[in-house]
């Protein structure tokens, strides 16, 4: 006889401003967790999955925190990282994230080989914890050369796994038992088999359902101990070890309600009530009184008050201690629509794509989106296996790796529900561990929320190993608008710290240090090396598919067409490919236009220039512009009696005061001369006309650009680093500068549409803000020949609900 289980009904947790209370009881534990350990996950949205070296990588950053996937409103820091398939390290960018919204791109590198690489972003507060739950994306670069891969000869075993429904398999309980099959590369594969007893007696027969999983149910004997033996292989697999007492769980999921059944087979019934916990992402919508006395209880749960994503039910015996845990999914879907303005459109037409989003009820939602459009003739890209939906819902809860998680919200078909829960019980969630909860066991904090750039670093004294203590350090950002300047006093260990910095890799920041005393008489050291995570990545990646190889023929030609286009209408690629075949007679040529990019400024090209990096008695000088008497024809430098420098630029009758600039910054010559020579690169002088023309007034004295090796990408030495008072700071993690997707517009004929459009993505767009009525209107412009595009388009609302719509549209007229 069935008892029915009682409800006790839906609690709410949210977060609260007031110090959380560790309590005692599994809610109030769970609840300190929740408040305490906000989880942020990262998710990237990227234009495809396919791509030929040189082309890049644009993706839009979604950073959310807490059960409610909210966007963060913690870390402003996102790390994004590009792995080979050897785990090393090819390519990695510091991303602003701004509201938990953030976008960037990585350039695949020219000298990539084909193959498997992965995409991996996190935070530093991500770091607290399991580092498998960082983002992952498969990567994959295609360049046409065949691919050499090792056949393993000697370990061709195939792992095999085994999961009970629950977690154990108990005496005289029906029990459902899932299971796993993968190859030596982590691929589920397909399989059959039976199960036997200890004796030998066949029990039952299974075979594989979907990428390697499968279930068989099983009624376990006591004393009995049970092994599988695969069809074609010889080696034999044990289930997990039988247990002659404890409890049971089955699942039975229907569209709206989930149908629970525990059991139980102990020799002294409890007489306590146990309980059940029904959570998602550490979010309560269930607390569930649980009679066992009489070996079995029912429930019916409706899924209306369980969020969407994974969940949880783990039931707890009296003293709070978990018994058994079972997976579930809700899927539950906000109602979207993508409609474009017509049916088919003409070469260079332009598109306007119109977006909806609102709940059942039609209220609509605000959030941010980005989108990509595919010419799917030129692309090797199908739909997306990965989206920001499947991500947040489904494989940041899960430890192990799902394969194309988009598979299983595929509502055209029917299977997918069933292979779906399949997932659910081969997958364990283990963000937290029920017995460290319990106990108290908490992560530390050792890596905190970062909200900017940090530049640390030890005051000296000049040319000692002692350090200045009550010294005063000036921090000077002269590429902000307006200029940045802060200032910080050195501790009793001449330690100094600037906080929370938003810096780009283009901006320029310089160090001036002052003695107790208000003297240069100082040194800095800055330190500049972050430890870098080491995190296993996991085995996901895996050979191209017949079909990826016969279609990566037409995607190269078609790169290789772009290519030709860009040499032949961008004189600067051609420039750059031609000077690495230039011809003994055109030397002249070559230094001509050395010369030329030398003089080169943001400004225009200048009078004439003075190279200090082909110049080897810099490190000879101590003030910059004593390096620079007798370099400039017209030029007279002076250095006062304190190192102060004047500097007259002839070019008239007139005398006027000069302009000085550092990386294309106006500023001060007394700035300039504080830094070490060592530091720059070249000097770039203005006169007569050339200053006037681009300066106006300011330029009548004549110009002098100085230009920084860091500006100019030249690193600089440790000991070009540390030996100044005034220094120029190299800091290794800066954020990436946002670059801008080019689309054409053809809506006014210009010069340059004579170029050929052969577009592979036809449009990227971030940072698509959904307005109040849950709208927005995205245009772009057709390319020459586009008729099968793919519009793929990912989100996340304001409230923390992901959000993705995938459609393909026939635009062309054949």
């Amino acid at each position: 006889m069935t008892k029915k289980i009682i409800l006790v009904g839906l609690l709410a947790l949210v977060f609260s401003a007031v110090q959380a209370q560790k309590g005692t009881t599994v809610q109030e534990k769970l609840d300190y967790y929740n408040q305490e350990y906000p989880q942020e996950k990262v998710y990237l949205h990227t234009d495809r999955k396919y791509y030929a070296p040189g082309e890049p990588i644009w993706f839009q950053s979604y950073l959310t925190a807490g059960y409610l996937h909210e966007p963060s409103p913690f870390s402003a820091n996102v790390y994004v990282e590009l792995y080979s398939d050897t785990d090393s390290l090819v390519a990695e960018k510091l991303i602003f994230s701004e509201g938990g919204f953030g976008q960037g791109v990585i350039d695949v590198p020219q000298e990539l080989s084909e193959g498997n690489y992965v995409l991996r972003a996190y935070t530093n507060w991500m770091r607290n914890f399991d580092q498998n739950f960082f983002f992952e994306k498969p990567i994959v670069v295609v360049t046409g050369s065949e691919l050499e891969r090792a056949i393993s000869t000697t370990n061709r075993r195939i792992d095999l796994q085994f999961f009970p429904e629950g977690g154990n398999l108990v005496s005289g309980i029906p029990t459902k038992v899932g299971f796993k099959a993968i190859n030596s590369s982590g691929k589920g594969i397909y399989v059959e088999g039976e199960v036997y007893n200890s004796i030998g007696t066949r029990i039952t027969s299974f075979n594989t359902e979907h990428d390697g999983m499968g279930l068989f149910t099983l009624l376990p004997q006591k004393g009995e101990s049970y092994s599988v033996k695969l069809t074609g292989e010889n080696e034999t697999y044990s289930l997990p070890k039988l247990e002659n007492e404890g409890y049971g769980i089955q699942v039975i999921q229907r569209p709206n309600q989930l149908r629970l059944i525990f059991r139980a087979n102990v020799s002294k019934p409890s007489t306590g009530r146990f309980k059940a916990l029904i959570h998602t992402r550490g979010l309560v919508s269930h607390t569930i009184e649980v009679d066992l006395s009489k070996g079995e209880a029912l429930g019916v749960i409706s899924t209306a008050e369980i969020p969407a994503g994974t969940s949880h039910i783990t039931l707890f015996d009296e003293n709070d201690r978990p018994l058994l845990e079972r997976l579930v999914f809700i899927e539950r879907q906000i109602e979207t629509s993508l409609n474009l303005d017509k049916s088919s459109y003409k070469a260079r037409e332009k598109l306007t794509t119109k977006i909806k989003l609102t709940d059942t009820n039609g209220d609509p939602f605000r959030g941010m989106m980005s989108m990509s459009v595919l010419d799917m003739d030129k692309v090797i890209d199908g739909s997306p296996e990965q989206t920001i939906y499947s991500e947040l819902l489904l494989s940041s809860d899960l430890k192990g790796y799902v394969d194309n998680p988009m598979y299983y919200f595929n509502g055209e078909n029917t299977e997918a529900i069933k292979h779906l829960d399949l997932v659910m019980m081969t997958h364990g969630w283990s963000r937290f561990v029920w017995n460290d909860l319990m106990n108290d066991n908490y992560p530390g904090f050792d890596f905190p929320v970062e909200l900017g750039v940090s530049l640390e670093g030890t005051l000296y004294k000049e040319s000692s190993k002692k350090t200045e203590s009550s010294g005063k350090v000036t921090l000077v950002n002269n590429r902000s608008f307006p200029p940045l300047i802060l200032e910080a006093e050195t501790d009793k260990d001449g330690r100094f710290s600037f906080q929370n910095l938003l810096v780009y890799k283009s901006d320029n920041l310089l160090l001036k240090g002052k003695s107790s005393k208000d003297k240069d008489n100082v040194r800095f050291e800055v330190d500049t090396l972050k430890e870098r995570v080491n995190s296993p990545l996991p085995n996901f990646k895996s050979v191209f598919s017949q079909e990826e190889v016969l279609e990566k023929e037409d995607f190269l030609q078609f790169k290789k067409e772009r290519d030709m286009i860009e040499r032949a209408f961008n004189p600067d690629s051609l420039f750059t490919d031609l000077g690495t075949v230039m011809v003994e007679g055109s030397k002249l040529q070559v230094e001509r236009e050395d010369k030329q990019l030398k003089e080169k400024t943001a400004y225009g090209r200048g009078t004439s220039a003075f190279d200090f990096t082909e110049w080897s008695a810099t490190g000879a000088y101590t003030n910059i512009f004593s390096a620079l008497i007798g370099k400039f024809p017209g030029v007279t430098v002076r250095m006062g009696p304190t190192g102060e420098p004047t500097v007259v630029i002839r070019a008239g009758g007139f005398t006027y005061p000069a302009l000085f600039l550092l990386d294309d910054v106006p500023t001060d010559a007394a700035l300039i001369s504080g830094l070490s020579p060592m530091n720059f690169s070249r000097v770039v002088l203005f006169k007569g006309l050339a200053a006037t023309a681009i300066f106006g007034d300011a330029g009548k004295g004549g110009v002098m650009a100085f230009y920084t090796k860091s500006a100019d990408g030249i690193s600089l030495s440790p000991e070009e680093l540390k030996n100044s008072s005034t220094m120029i700071v190299e800091l290794p993690y800066t954020y990436d500068q946002p670059r801008e997707f080019y689309t054409p517009k053809y809506d006014v004929q210009k010069p340059e549409d004579a170029k050929p459009d052969k577009r592979a993505v036809l449009h990227w767009q971030t940072m698509i803000e959904l307005d109040e009525n849950g709208e927005a209107t995205i245009e772009f412009w057709n390319s020459d020949d586009a008729k099968r595009i793919m519009i793929d388009v990912q989100g996340l609302t304001n409230s923390g609900i992901p959000f993705f719509i995938n459609k393909t549209y026939a635009i062309g007229k054949n």
